[in-house]
């Protein structure tokens, strides 16, 4: 089996678990079809670019009206799969506790889309967001971005890095096992879904470069112009004072994404003053399956993050 292929089909098989921790425990409902004439208060595939991956689904609280709070969804898989429809049971349980909820699909990354394509699909989707809530007399000013693995990766780009000028202000974080340093050798060299190679082309794809296995074995070439490219798209060098609260919940065992750039995640957040939470799953690899108090831990966190900072 190829890399993108292994990475594709692991993936899809935790995807059952995140849909259940962001529904609080839920087991995830099966899509429900776009309706012909949707209610007021959901929307469902509704496109925020001219791309098919430019899609997204929104449910607003029933008979809302005035200023509200977004949760937004952004679905894992690598950056090369995944799909938002997981997380539709979550967006009607965050709609009953009274929130703006939405997911959207994005463009894979490819020899010709790199991270600041979907750096940008997040900002297109979030005035999509925006006018459709405001279509319902609804206001979204503020924003809680979460989602899992590349999700919760591209959560915490956009929200220390995008935030200025974005649609709806991202006001805290919640991430799953996100990647925060690609720039890890561990990452690139020792990952359970694929060999150097292969992260290298993925890594080409989310930057833009082409650095060759030679490159990056001998350090020379584009080797350097990469290595700061991959910083600009790691959340751990985007880390400021001033930079939104944070929750990092990751697993001690992870073969994906290395454990050591989470708690290097956690320091930086400690060394910036930046409000956080960080729960380590002590059993659990990248799937964080396998510490179910861990799990209703995020959970909680997530809704207390909510009520504090979408007010």
């Amino acid at each position: 089996m190829s890399f993108f292929s292994k990475i594709i089909a692991f993936f899809m098989s935790i995807i059952a678990f995140f849909s259940g921790l962001f529904s609080g425990g839920k087991k995830p409902s099966d899509p429900t079809p776009t309706p012909a004439n949707p209610t007021e208060n959901i929307f469902y595939d509704y496109a925020y670019g001219s791309n098919a991956r430019q899609i997204l689904d929104l449910v607003l609280p029933e008979n809302a009206s005035g200023e509200k709070g977004l949760i937004l969804f952004i679905h894992g898989g690598g950056w090369i799969s995944g799909n938002k429809d997981q997380y539709r049971s979550a967006l009607k349980t965050a709609a009953e506790m009274g929130y703006a909820a939405a997911a959207i699909n994005y463009r894979y990354v490819s020899a010709s889309v790199h991270m600041d394509a979907l750096m940008a699909d997040i900002s297109a989707a979030l005035a999509k967001i925006k006018a459709l809530a405001a279509e319902q007399n609804v206001q979204l000013n503020k924003a809680l971005l979460t989602g899992s693995s590349a999700g919760a990766h591209m959560s915490l780009l956009y929200a220390y890095k995008y935030a200025e000028g974005a649609p709806i202000a991202p006001v805290a974080v919640v991430s799953n096992c996100g990647p925060t340093d690609l720039t890890s050798a561990a990452f690139i060299e020792q990952n359970q879904l694929g060999d150097t190679a292969a992260l290298l082309t993925l890594t080409n794809w989310i930057t833009g470069m082409n650095i060759t296995a030679a490159e990056y074995q001998n350090k020379t070439g584009q080797y350097a112009a990469w290595i700061n490219a991959l910083q600009g798209c790691s959340p751990l060098y985007q880390v400021r004072t001033g930079s939104v609260p944070t929750v990092l919940g990751h697993g001690r065992k992870d073969a994906i994404v290395p454990f050591d750039t989470a708690a290097a995640m956690e320091a930086a957040l400690a060394e910036k003053g930046v409000p956080h939470d960080f729960v380590i799953f002590p059993n659990s690899g990248h799937d964080l399956d396998q510490d179910p108090a861990c799990a209703a831990q995020m959970y909680q966190l997530l809704v207390q993050y909510a009520q504090t900072y979408l007010k």
